[in-house]
């Protein structure tokens, strides 16, 4: 699928705030580098801490989208909220999962919240459990636990929640720390259950093994509160439902994007700034020190929000690794309009997941597909170059990986034509490229594509811009004679005559064939001596069916052809 809606979920323990001006720009310097979408902080301290983070930090960073979920002033002293941008999510309601166990705890606050676009609805939970070590306070934040996990097993199989915040867990110890099990272990019931999206679960606390996820202390320093031991805990987590692991989920993890931010894995029991950082600057590794005891962690998740535009055009043979050329020049693809109406693609777009984009575009404001047409899109247009394939149309940005990868066409709407996600196993190979036989099945399964057989050009196997089976009977040459130039087939669509206009330098023979879309000749217009000079010459349809036909020129050696379009 196409990279439509990536957003990102941050978890941040800002340490104590209520109106800090002395580290409110290490947070926008924090916040501006990641870019969150949504944000789930804690110890955010009573009303005017949730009043103070919007308004002094995320509305530094950009005043005209940041809108915060209604607040639950709990009795504890610092409280947990979300913060989201609103032009991305709207809010739905919001609910208390009664936890806490003793005076000055949290309970953990439930967000449903909806994404714009897809129409997707989900939950946050925002937590913050018991601190500080010892057998009573692990027994409470099971305690905690245990009820938010019953709270959770209501939700059905399927359902989207993340649920992030400070955990407070020290390790993975089903006696130690049994509160890690009741959220993570399969049970009875395991609508609930949730799952580390980076599957890092081990003995982490003081364990150098898991130095790039620890997440508390980014200092050692005693200052402005908060814990000084050294980064040797992971603290901080966004744990997922199981569907969120479900790649091909409507709104699913994506991986690889999992970070304790700013954390290089370099820093076991050290202050997250001393020396170099290798994963941040100087600046921001310093923000980290100074604005918190905790980092933040943040997760790109994916919507689908799709939407798909039935236009009648078809991704049908794709070039991937060319041989008689190298891949920056012979590599290309091939659609086909399956409908009976002209197309214009210009202001469409090709692009894959990796981040290569290219916009269709032509001077002329106007790129048309013609009904019928096989169109060639292609790295370089020169024929001398690109392994004598005939180019329609000549495109940057976009390449084709010999291994994996996508070829998504989007309409000018931004809307998905047609895409096809290949990988290693589909039909294609060196100098070989794959190609749909029936223009009917879903391009998008391996088992609908075949290896090419027809020679073209340079010697490479497939047939760009004709149907796959060579059903037309030609096979055109990658040199023109340097005596002659085809100026133009026009009008183009005809109806019922097209003058074919040339400029031919040197005396010699030359012949003009006509095939209709089934590779049948319908005529040859001419086949002669032509002495040099300017020539127009004329052919008229009339009684001929309308449909795409395809024009040979035999020049020597030499074969061009073009494609016009009849309409009655």
């Amino acid at each position: 699928m196409v990279n439509a809606s990536n957003v990102r979920i941050m978890t941040y323990n800002v340490l104590n705030y209520q109106d800090e001006n002395e580290r409110e720009d290490d947070y926008v310097l924090i916040l501006d580098f990641v870019q969150p979408d949504l944000i789930i902080a804690q110890e955010i301290v009573g009303q005017s801490g949730y009043s103070n983070f919007k308004s002094d930090v995320l509305d530094i960073i950009d005043s005209d989208h940041w809108s915060g979920a209604p607040f639950t002033n709990q009795s504890a002293q610092q409280d947990i909220a979300l913060y989201y941008r609103d032009d991305i999510f709207s809010f739905i309601s919001t609910n208390v999962v009664y936890s806490a166990q003793s005076s000055g705890t949290r309970d953990v606050i439930e967000w449903v919240m909806l994404h714009s676009s897809s129409g997707i609805e989900f939950n946050i939970y925002g937590v913050h459990l018991k601190a500080s070590s010892g057998t009573s306070n692990a027994n409470e934040r099971l305690q905690e636990t245990t009820i938010l996990r019953n709270y959770l097993n209501d939700h059905s199989s399927d359902s989207y929640f993340i649920v992030g915040g400070d955990f407070n867990i020290y390790s993975n110890n089903s006696s130690s720390e049994p509160a890690f099990d009741m959220l993570t272990a399969s049970s009875d019931d395991n609508d609930g259950r949730l799952f580390d999206p980076i599957d890092r679960i081990g003995h982490w606390h003081n364990n150098s093994s898991y130095a790039d996820v620890h997440t508390q202390s980014p200092r050692t320093s005693n200052f402005g509160g908060g814990a000084t031991g050294g980064m040797d805990d992971r603290f901080d987590w966004l744990f997922v439902s199981q569907s969120l692991l479900d790649a091909s989920s409507s709104m699913h993890y994506v991986d690889d994007t999992y970070w304790a931010f700013g954390n290089d894995g370099n820093h076991f029991n050290d202050a997250i700034n001393d020396g170099n950082n290798n994963s941040v600057s100087d600046e921001i590794a310093d923000a980290l020190h100074d604005g918190s005891d905790h980092l933040p962690v943040y997760m790109d998740v994916w919507f689908d929000d799709l939407t798909y535009s039935d236009q009648g055009v078809m991704i049908t043979e794709i070039m991937a690794n060319p041989s008689s050329v190298s891949d920056s020049y012979g590599e290309w693809f091939e659609i086909m309009n399956m409908t009976d109406s002209t197309i214009d693609i210009h202001g469409w777009s090709i692009k894959d997941l990796q981040g290569d984009e290219h916009e269709i575009l032509s001077d002329q404001m106007t790129i048309p597909v013609l009904p019928d047409e096989y169109f060639v899109l292609a790295r370089n247009g020169d024929q001398t170059l690109n392994g004598g394939i005939n180019v329609d149309y000549e495109y940057d940005g976009f390449s084709l990986s010999n291994t994996e990868d996508e070829v998504i066409l989007q309409d000018i709407s931004g809307a998905i034509v047609d895409e096809v996600n290949y990988s290693s196993g589909w039909p294609f190979s060196s100098g070989v490229s794959m190609e749909i036989h029936d223009l009917l099945v879903d391009n998008q399964l391996s088992e609908n594509w075949f290896y090419s057989t027809m020679a073209y050009g340079n010697g490479d196997l497939g047939s760009p811009g004709i149907p796959f089976d060579g059903t037309l009977n030609i096979e055109e040459s990658s040199i023109m004679p340097n005596g002659f130039s085809l100026i133009s087939l026009y009008p183009n669509p005809f109806n019922p005559e097209i003058t074919i206009h040339m400029d031919n330098r040197e005396q010699g023979r030359m012949s003009i064939e006509i095939f209709d879309l089934s590779g049948h000749k319908v005529e040859t217009l001419i086949n002669t001596v032509f002495i040099t000079g300017d020539h127009k010459v004329t052919w008229d349809a009339s009684g001929n069916s309308s449909g795409m036909y395809f024009f040979k020129f035999t020049i020597g050696n030499t074969i061009l052809i073009r494609k016009a379009l009849f309409i009655k």
